[in-house]
């Protein structure tokens, strides 16, 4: 059981750049360079903790979906055991459009998604028995889960 289990949101960030206006509608824009990245303050954590050598697992909702499996993917790459991660069948995974202005300013477009639909049920407390901390984040992201659900899964943790 891995030492520390973060418990959050999920997100696939697409980052463009550089972005320095939206393109006419209906038009074509290029940019530069864009990429793909895991995101979201509980698969950060997870990800930053296993890079140094602390175990980690991470519990969250993505969807059934590309994004999905690549989020699932790059915490198991990275060392992150990904058990504990839901997947939504009517709720797409999470996402961020991430422009980055030439200045290195940025701007964001967000899609709440699977992480709206994570509710307390989706934690399964025999993960949490082994671990010696719990990280939650992002419960404001995660309308279902934020407040006293939020607070009974602390309690039984």
């Amino acid at each position: 059981m891995p030492e520390v289990m973060c418990l959050g949101i999920l997100v696939a960030d697409v980052l463009a750049r550089p972005v320095d206006e939206f393109p006419e509608r209906g038009r074509l824009m290029l940019v530069d360079r864009m990429e793909l990245h895991a995101g979201g303050c509980a698969g950060n954590t997870a990800i930053g903790l296993a890079r140094i050598g602390v175990s980690a697992g991470v519990i969250g909702r993505v969807g059934d979906d590309g994004f999905g499996d690549f989020l699932v993917s790059v915490m198991r790459r990275e060392g992150v055991e990904a058990d504990g991660i839901a997947r939504d069948q009517s709720a797409n995974t999470s996402g961020t459009m991430v422009m980055v202005h030439g200045d290195g300013e940025r701007s964001f477009i967000h899609y709440l998604g699977a992480n709206g639909e994570l509710v307390a049920e989706d934690v399964d407390l025999d993960r949490l028995a082994g671990a010696k901390v719990l990280h939650v984040a992002g419960s404001l992201l995660m309308p279902k889960f934020d407040g006293e659900p939020t607070a009974q899964v602390l309690r039984e943790a």
